[in-house]
C-alpha cells in the first residue's frame, strides 16, 4: 500500500480520503467519529506541509495565484479574496513552521523561528475560542482572507497537538525529504515516507560508509 502513487494538493487529498479504508484486507481508519476527526486534522495540515516536495519539487506554492487558488480549492478562503505577495511569503512560512513541528513531534529540535511564526499567524488571524451550538469548543479566526485560512491551519495544528495520535504524524528521515506523513505502524516505529525510496537510499548510503570506513 505505502508504495502506491499518490497525487497532489486536493487532488491528493480527495485520494487520501477515498483510501482510508483498504476494501481488499482492511482496515478501516474512521472507525468511530474520534478516528474521523483525526484523520480531517492530520490530513489537512499533510496536504499543506506536502504542497512542495523538498527533494525533487515542484514547488505547489509557486505564487499568488498557486496559493489562492490551493487555499479555496482546500476549502479555507473565499474566491474573492485578494492574494498578495506578502501573503505567499507569510503563508510558506507558516507552512515551513508547521513542518517543524512535526518534526518537533518525533524528537526533532523545536527551532524558535518557527514557534514564532505560529504565534504570529495566531495573532495576525485573530484566532478566538469559540462554543458550538453542541457545546464543542473550537479555534477560530476572525480574519478573512489568507491571514484567516493561516489562522485555520493554526488551530487545526493545535487540535491535533491534543490528539492522541499526534505522534503518529512524522517527517520522513531523510533530511534532503522531510515529506510528512501518517505513520500507520503498530508500533509507531516508520521513519521513511517511503522505504522503497527514502528508506532504500539512506541504508545504501549507511552500507557505503561503512564500507568506506572498513577500507
Amino acid at each position: 500500500m505505502a508504495d502506491r502513487d499518490t497525487a497532489t494538493g486536493a487532488l491528493g487529498l480527495v485520494q487520501a480520503y477515498v483510501n482510508t479504508v483498504d476494501l481488499r484486507d482492511g482496515p478501516e481508519q474512521l472507525a468511530d467519529s474520534n478516528t474521523l476527526g483525526g484523520w480531517l486534522v492530520a490530513n489537512g495540515l499533510m496536504a499543506y506541509v506536502n504542497t512542495v516536495d523538498l527533494r525533487d519539487g515542484p514547488e505547489q506554492l509557486a505564487d499568488s495565484n498557486t496559493l489562492g487558488g490551493w487555499l479555496v480549492a482546500n476549502g479555507l478562503m473565499e474566491a474573492a479574496e485578494p492574494v498578495s505577495k506578502k501573503d505567499l511569503e507569510h503563508a510558506i512560512a507558516v507552512r515551513e513552521a508547521i513542518r517543524g513541528l512535526i518534526g518537533a513531534g518525533s524528537g526533532a529540535k523545536v527551532y524558535p523561528i518557527d514557534v514564532a511564526t505560529l504565534n504570529e499567524a495566531a495573532v495576525v488571524s485573530r484566532l478566538r475560542a469559540r462554543f458550538g451550538a453542541d457545546g464543542r469548543s473550537r479555534l477560530e479566526p476572525e480574519a478573512r482572507g489568507v491571514a484567516g485560512a493561516m489562522g485555520k491551519l493554526v488551530a487545526a495544528l493545535f487540535t491535533a497537538m491534543a490528539d492522541e495520535d499526534w505522534g503518529r504524524l512524522k517527517l520522513c528521515h531523510d533530511p534532503a525529504c522531510r515529506w510528512a506523513f501518517y505513520d500507520s505502524s503498530r508500533n509507531h516505529s516508520s521513519r521513511w515516507c517511503k522505504m522503497a525510496s527514502c528508506g532504500n537510499r539512506q541504508k545504501a548510503r549507511r552500507f557505503r560508509e561503512r564500507a568506506k570506513s572498513g577500507a
